[in-house]
């Protein structure tokens, strides 16, 4: 890559909620983007976002390895839609997959000459906080949900030290029009329906807008700093129960709330979303910010407004 040269990219998980809105940000500054696609239908989401699809799975070797090498690799996994009970057989063999698939994607690309990788991974691995936002140099102390994801990071750790450029980025819990925040905020709330909340509706959260986010991907990929971590969040961590509640101010409908025992949230929401909806989790941007980053959407208020505008356009 020559200096004002656009670099190539490699990109997994293109089509999901935060990939996608990636795959946008990388398209528009002019990168070339090769994204792994696990189906046909994938790869025709890809490329209709500006992508060049790369039918494969992390869990195969396989031609998609030859565009892994581009100078900019985004390893972006997807949630998982259900969460499996802790302990389970499903639960541990997540775990073992994604050690697995992580080492086929991280062995591929140290053979090559990329010059920064972003590793998504997910802020769940430090456990609950207190509502004082923490540092990435925190101790990690994760919940039944991080454990599975702990194995993974130890692993990138002896990645980082032999010397592949990794910078880790730690979303807080994203939001946008699709998602969690479509499904559990946006419809019921234009339908009248109850919005369900999880036990106490107090917990602090660290959010940040999909658009945001994405953009904090690829500033990293410019700027951050290899073998370092980011919390990827707002600087103003919010309550669970703003989200429902400053949505339905600026659409002006009612907001109609039915509570549910915080257990009952490992039945209906995804592993990470229900960390969140019934654990303090709050984190400090300093780091970020300190790269030069800034926020398009810095408040709730600010990302809301953005989904009620796309609604209405």
């Amino acid at each position: 890559m020559t200096a004002g040269t656009p670099a190539t990219t490699f990109v997994t998980g293109g089509d999901g909620f935060i990939g996608t809105a990636l795959v946008k940000v990388l398209t528009l500054r002019g990168h070339r983007v090769w994204a792994l696609a696990d189906s046909p239908e994938a790869a025709e989401r890809l490329a209709a976002s500006g992508a060049v699809p790369v039918l494969g799975s992390l869990q195969n070797a396989g031609a998609w390895q030859d565009e892994a090498g581009a100078e900019w690799v985004f390893h972006v996994r997807p949630y998982l839609d259900r969460r499996p009970q802790d302990g389970s057989p499903r639960a541990a063999f997540a775990a073992r997959a994604r050690v697995t698939t992580d080492a086929l994607l991280l062995d591929t690309v140290a053979a090559g000459a990329t010059r920064r990788i972003v590793y998504v991974a997910d802020a769940c691995c430090y456990g609950s906080t207190s509502e004082r936002p923490i540092t990435e140099d925190a101790p990690l102390h994760p919940s039944a949900c991080g454990r599975r994801y702990a194995p993974a990071l130890d692993r990138l750790e002896g990645y980082i030290i032999a010397g592949l450029p990794i910078v880790t980025a730690m979303p807080g819990l994203v939001y946008g029009n699709g998602s969690w925040f479509r499904k559990r905020i946006v419809d019921p709330v234009l339908a009248g329906r109850r919005v369900i909340q999880f036990g106490r509706s107090d917990r602090w959260v660290s959010p940040i807008h999909v658009d945001d986010c994405a953009r904090a991907l690829v500033h990293l990929a410019e700027h951050g700093h290899a073998g370092r971590r980011y919390f990827v969040v707002n600087s103003n961590p919010t309550t669970v129960r703003e989200f429902a509640a400053v949505f339905a101010r600026m659409v002006n409908h009612p907001l109609r709330v039915r509570s549910l025992p915080s257990a009952a949230a490992r039945f209906v929401a995804s592993p990470v979303l229900a960390e969140y909806l019934c654990r303090n989790a709050s984190y400090a941007n300093i780091r970020l910010r300190g790269t030069g980053f800034h926020f398009v959407y810095p408040t709730l208020e600010q990302g809301v407004r953005q989904i009620v505008e796309s609604l209405n356009a």
